[in-house]
């Protein structure tokens, strides 16, 4: 029986070393959080100066790199150590990609300046960027092994990509008013841009807890003013000069709410992590081991017979052998349950991979950009009633086929 106390032990601590890893996982998903606000401001502000022939945001577009290099400093503070572990070498493949990226912002920057990129261009090159670091929350989100932490990763992702499907969305809409008309592509991008939010926004709801979604109701509606430059775009309608301007003022507020939302989510997430390691801790402290050469164990709580309190080296009190039993299934079944909701989650993680790697093979195969692969394989699953996780797998089937 001492052999499954040490054991049960051991489970007990691998738990809270595991949640504390998450707790360092939290305050990075909080500095990347942070960064692609600020990433987002800074793409923002290059996009309003490209379109206007250098005319707008000038000095603002100096103020939001200022942003970014201090929300780097953040960041780079937040990365766990450099230090082999198991089951991490995904994780530190991403964070490598994620570097790589961030250190080519320099270059980024010059070429805009010196107008070498176009609107599209530019803003395709900070999408990049802040797709590799929304890659690290999925990551995250994927790889957590506690039911209320994972619901938190998965409705912090999925609000930090609708949130960044909206960045996107007011970059398109800037350049389209800017110029005066919008393309066919372009209104096509605005188009699936804003399916793509909503399909966002709707698995935040799944996982995201009742106070979140109370925050987020009056901001699922993005306003009269956003739905009408909204139609005009999508429709090629009618509008005035100061239609870009507008529209970015509009669109950077509702991104300024939902950042403020966003930071509760980042806040939950901390403390649920926080919760986990105070209840794992107390469950560890359960058993007490004490004494020298004879030890002896006290569990909290137990019922106790007259001169049965004590375990030591010598034997096992009946007692207290029931009790040790029930402690090890307890452990046992609350694992168990942590395996059957980790099994669910990661069932809808596996759904949006399946439909990632559809959408990617689409991007190289048919030059498509990331949104016009969601269209594609949206409408797609309208026309043969399907869903669209059934079309996706339907185009792996031919890649993986055409690759053999």
């Amino acid at each position: 029986m001492s052999d499954a106390l040490t054991w049960l032990q051991a489970s007990r601590d691998s738990d809270i070393a595991s949640l504390q890893r998450l707790l360092k996982t939290g305050e990075l998903m909080a500095a990347i959080s942070e960064l692609v606000h600020r990433l987002q401001r800074e793409r923002g502000a290059n996009n309003l100066w490209i379109c206007s022939g250098g005319a707008l945001f000038s000095a603002e577009r100096l103020a939001r790199q200022q942003e970014v290099c201090d929300g780097l400093k953040h960041f780079y503070q937040a990365l766990p150590p450099a230090v082999a572990q198991p089951g991490y070498s995904r994780f530190c493949n991403l964070i490598a990609a994620t570097l790589q990226s961030l250190a080519g912002l320099p270059a980024l920057r010059q070429q805009i300046s010196q107008r070498e990129l176009d609107q599209a261009a530019a803003m395709a090159a900070f999408n990049q960027v802040i797709r590799t670091l929304l890659n690290l929350v999925f990551e995250a989100a994927d790889t957590a092994s506690y039911p209320g932490i994972s619901r938190a990763l998965i409705a912090l992702f999925s609000f930090m990509q609708g949130k960044e499907l909206a960045g996107q969305e007011r970059a398109i809409g800037s350049a389209g008013f800017a110029a005066g008309q919008f393309t066919s592509d372009q209104r096509s991008q605005m188009v699936a841009l804003i399916a793509a939010q909503e399909q966002s926004f709707t698995t935040f709801r799944e996982f995201a807890d009742s106070a979140a979604c109370e925050c987020w109701r009056p901001l699922a509606q993005p306003g009269r003013d956003i739905e009408r430059l909204r139609r005009i775009a999508c429709t090629g309608g009618r509008y005035d000069e100061t239609g870009a301007l507008h529209w970015f003022s509009l669109l950077s507020e509702r991104l300024d709410q939902m950042k403020t939302l966003e930071d509760a989510l980042t806040a939950t997430l901390m403390q649920r992590c926080r919760e986990a390691i105070d209840q794992a801790q107390r469950q560890a402290a359960r058993p007490v081991i004490q004494g020298d050469s004879n030890f002896s164990l006290y569990v909290s709580g137990a019922d106790w017979l007259p001169g049965a309190a004590a375990l030591n080296s010598d034997g096992l009190a009946p007692q207290l052998g029931r009790s040790v039993l029930s402690l090890i299934g307890e452990q046992s079944q609350r694992l168990q349950q942590q395996a059957d909701e980790l099994a669910s989650m990661r069932a809808s993680l596996d759904e949006r991979r399946v439909v990632d790697q559809a959408k990617h093979w689409l991007m190289q195969q048919q030059g498509f950009s990331e949104e016009a692969a969601w269209q594609a394989l949206r409408k797609s699953a309208m026309n043969q009633n399907k869903r669209v996780l059934e079309i996706a797998q339907a185009v792996l089937a031919v890649a993986k086929t055409l690759s053999s």
